[in-house]
């Protein structure tokens, strides 16, 4: 049998919508379509259906897991209260995410692992 297809449901299409719209802006997104694709999201109702039928029309299948893998850290950040944001270099980025994976861990717990035991700079 066949899994169903993905249905973004109402609690999540302010995510969604979000981030569509983020990608939205950047006119090179969708190529030519990318301004015929905003005006099409423009004239929708805000709901979920709606949401759904415009991502059918226009994402393509990278696209659709690239909106539920957003959905889902959406949903990770709106969980949890003490979770913030940083922007890291590439270089840092990469350094990070070697070592991350070195011990099965995320950027997070690699972080608190070695450098939950060090003190402030200014202590």
């Amino acid at each position: 049998m066949a899994r169903p297809k993905y249905c973004i449901t109402p609690t999540d299409s302010s995510f969604a919508r979000r981030w569509v719209e983020s990608k939205l802006a950047n006119p090179a997104w969708l190529g030519p379509h990318t301004y015929e694709a905003y005006q099409s999201l423009v004239e929708r109702e805000e709901t979920a259906v709606e949401l759904n039928v415009w991502c059918e029309t226009w994402l393509d299948e990278a696209l659709w897991t690239q909106l539920k893998n957003a959905i889902r850290a959406a949903r990770r950040r709106a969980r949890v209260d003490d979770m913030v944001s940083v922007t890291l270099s590439r270089n840092a980025w990469g350094m990070l995410s070697y070592w991350a994976q070195r011990e099965n861990c995320t950027l997070s717990e690699l972080i608190v692992r070695r450098l939950g035991n060090s003190k402030p700079a200014d202590e």
